[in-house]
């Protein structure tokens, strides 16, 4: 994949788009009622540069009144990008994909929240963070993993009583202090809560007594 490719792809509205037709094949419309913060002339500027790029095409045509709907859907492994692709651009590109990812997480969550209602909560939702150790091969290992169990789900037919849930993954390095071959960024969280809650109890002992 070449660098203006990976740069279309990481772009935060055409990555939203992108993301949109991983698991359903959707009229512009219907993207517009998903993606409803974007503006309409933003959203088909980003529709028709993934068009001409090849990344999503079009699977049906109807006429409704004077104009012409499309449905796209996501050309088969068109969007997939690899670590170098990912990292092709500037850093401030990359956080900025990065912040763009993690907003569809939560704005995918706020709406399905918002549209179940009090049910809501029956759902079984996934949050999960680990810090592990790994070598080149391992993490090369992890990725094919991943990639067994994308594959397992993703462009089958519909199994019958099925429901669409979103699958996000990130796997992201973590800095470690080069003189504590023993860190572990878990620990260190917990220690700084531990120490933030000392804190406030000190602040807390000492405003009671300066009252008193």
């Amino acid at each position: 994949m070449s660098y203006e490719r990976a740069r279309l792809l990481l772009h935060p509205v055409r990555m939203r788009v992108v993301i949109a037709l991983s698991a359903n094949d959707l009229t512009t419309r219907h993207m517009g009622e998903l993606l409803h913060d974007v503006p309409q002339a933003s959203l088909y500027r980003a529709i028709s540069q993934l068009h001409e790029a090849g990344i999503i095409e079009v699977v049906k045509e109807e006429r409704r009144g004077g104009a012409m709907e499309r449905t796209y859907r996501r050309a088969p492994d068109a969007a997939r990008m690899s670590p170098d692709d990912i990292t092709s651009g500037t850093e401030e590109e990359f956080l900025a994909s990065v912040q763009t990812f993690a907003n569809v997480i939560v704005s995918t969550t706020a709406r399905h929240v918002a549209k179940a209602g009090e049910s809501w909560r029956d759902d079984r939702y996934g949050l999960r963070h680990s810090s592990v150790w790994l070598t080149p091969d391992e993490r090369a290992e992890l990725s094919a993993d991943l990639q067994a169990v994308y594959d397992k789900y993703q462009g089958r037919p519909r199994p019958e009583g099925s429901r669409m849930w979103s699958l996000m993954s990130v796997v992201i390095p973590e800095h470690v202090p080069d003189d504590d071959p023993d860190f572990c960024p878990a620990d260190a969280a917990e220690q700084d809560a531990e120490q933030d809650a000392e804190q406030d109890a000190e602040q807390g002992a000492e405003q009671g007594a300066a009252q008193a």
